[in-house]
């Protein structure tokens, strides 16, 4: 499985697959709060990061 993280729209999104899923962080916290909390919903997942 694969995710993506990407800023949209001032928030943090995961795209997975093709669902867009929004965290709960804004676009001005630090990227490693989101790539945890990928890893913490998707264990096992091939992590993307683009901007």
């Amino acid at each position: 499985m694969n995710v993506v993280i990407r800023k949209l729209n001032g928030l943090w999104h995961l795209i997975v697959g093709s669902c867009q899923i929004r965290t709960p962080f804004l676009e001005t916290q630090d990227r490693q709060l989101v790539v945890r909390y990928a890893r913490r919903a998707y264990p096992g997942a091939r992590i993307f990061e683009c901007d």
